[in-house]
């Protein structure tokens, strides 16, 4: 055991009461040495946690490990063609995360310099890629209209995600919405702008109610400010905003087109006409760790499900695929409930130790795998750009984990740099977390998480 292990422990007393911690600090080593497969400080380490979003450290291992860095997700374009028509056009999608309608455009431009002039009968979108739900069980049901809880469907553009703002200022009885004129999605705003008194009095707040074909309404209230509110909307059916955007890129592109646009999950039996390729897994992988994406992370885990099992994908096979390729690793997750590949769902439950496990595997085999150089780094990038407690000169740079946060959980794990040069692996994991609300009237200081990471990550600094 460290010597200076005794010195973390205490530190729980910065946190409010009932808060559950577990960690675990691993065995110091340097650059020219291997990681030592044991703990010198560690505490709640077999108690099963909500991992939120580091559950992706198991998402992007299993990914490298069994789709491996090179692979790719096509986007294909199907039909027969005669002279300047085709017909029996079909789109095959099979939930490429990065897709975007300038490669809609891109792949409708390459159709049309193929002589393509009019696409006969309907246009049928293909998701037989995937079957069962779109979120994971376990989702937060009312996070689903914003962006970051967007639904993982086979068909998937610009992320499924539309970005605007409320309008808040003080002139104004009730909040306006910005969205830029080329999204078809339709927003209603009945947002009262109110006193924050007011705002307390009325138990009031910003709410949203998503109904059919892609329309939303506001509601609530808000308090007023010169700067506008960022937003930005799930798109709550895919289909129908797909098909709005490939009309008006159709009629962009000079294709005539009379029919109707239908879905299938039924296998596609046309010819390739156009296909789209995405980047390569190893960037989809880094901008999934970077910037903790939930979109790519449930598309990888079904898309695990759907190639180790040659079905489509859903959150049941990608789940026990992740356990069996995984297990061939010597990893097990016996003890754990997996339910989606993102840490959205609260069904999740994993262990300080099995993390740990996962974390010293990649630390072991970062040559082959090269995950570390994905995750954030603090004060540099990705979600610890800007973390609280992290930024100082002293900690800044340090720290390279995975982060991973939910409403009253907050957890790390990674690699901590000492000013011995010694690369210190770790786990924590924080859970039940329900500060008091901040006193108005005392002067303004850190929120007692904030003091416990500060805290926690000096001691590894300064001593291991």
């Amino acid at each position: 055991m460290n010597t200076h292990a005794s010195e973390i422990a205490p530190l729980e007393k910065l946190l409010p009461p009932g808060t559950n911690v577990a960690y675990i600090i691993g065995q110091p080593f340097t650059a020219t040495e291997k990681v030592r497969h044991n703990a010198v400080s560690q505490h709640n380490a077999e108690l099963l946690f909500t991992p939120a979003s580091t559950q992706k450290l198991l998402t992007a291992l299993t990914a490298k490990l069994y789709l491996t860095d090179e692979y790719i997700f096509n986007t294909s374009l199907h039909g027969s063609i005669s002279k300047q028509s085709v017909s029996k056009m079909e789109f095959n999608f099979t939930g490429d995360p990065t897709f975007s309608r300038d490669d809609l455009r891109n792949m409708l431009k390459r159709l049309k310099a193929s002589g393509i002039t009019k696409i006969d009968g309907d246009i049928t979108l293909n998701q037989s890629r995937f079957n069962g739900y779109n979120w994971g069980n376990g989702q937060v049901w009312n996070d689903q209209a914003v962006c970051y809880a967007t639904q993982a469907s086979a068909l998937v553009i610009n992320n499924n995600c539309v970005l605007g703002n409320l309008r808040r200022s003080a002139d104004l009885k009730k909040a306006t919405i910005y969205i830029p004129e080329y999204e078809p999605i339709i927003l209603t705003s009945q947002v009262d702008i109110i006193s924050k008194e007011q705002q307390q009095a009325q138990f009031c707040d910003l709410e949203v109610i998503r109904h059919p074909n892609n329309n939303y309404t506001l509601f609530g209230c808000i308090t007023p400010s010169k700067r506008n509110l960022p937003l930005s909307f799930a798109i709550s059916d895919p289909v129908t905003y797909f098909t709005a955007l490939l009309n008006a890129e159709l009629a962009q592109a000079n294709i005539e087109f009379t029919g109707n646009v239908v879905e299938s999950f039924k296998t596609v039996n046309t010819a390739v006409i156009v296909n789209h390729q995405s980047p390569p897994l190893a960037d989809i992988i880094t901008k999934m760790m970077k910037e903790s994406d939930n979109l790519i992370a449930d598309i990888l885990f079904k898309t695990i499900g759907a190639e180790y099992f040659q079905q489509p994908g859903n959150y049941r096979n990608g789940a026990k695929a992740m356990r069996e390729i995984l297990a061939g690793e010597g990893l097990s997750l016996a003890s754990n409930v997996i339910a989606d590949g993102s840490g959205l769902s609260r069904h999740n439950l994993v262990s300080a130790q099995t993390m740990f496990n996962v974390l010293e595997y990649i630390i072991s085999h970062d040559d082959e795998l090269q995950l570390l150089n994905t995750m954030p780094i603090s004060g540099v990038d990705g979600t610890l750009q800007y973390r609280r407690g992290l930024l100082t000169k002293k900690l800044t740079g340090k720290i390279v984990a995975k982060t991973g946060s939910l409403k009253g959980l907050s957890n790390l794990v990674g690699i901590v740099k000492t000013e011995k040069n010694h690369m210190v692996p770790f786990v924590l994991m924080v859970s039940g977390y329900n500060p008091q609300p901040r006193d108005a009237d005392k002067p303004k200081q850190s929120s007692p998480l904030t003091q416990y990471s500060a805290a926690f990550f000096n001691t590894i600094v300064s001593h291991y």
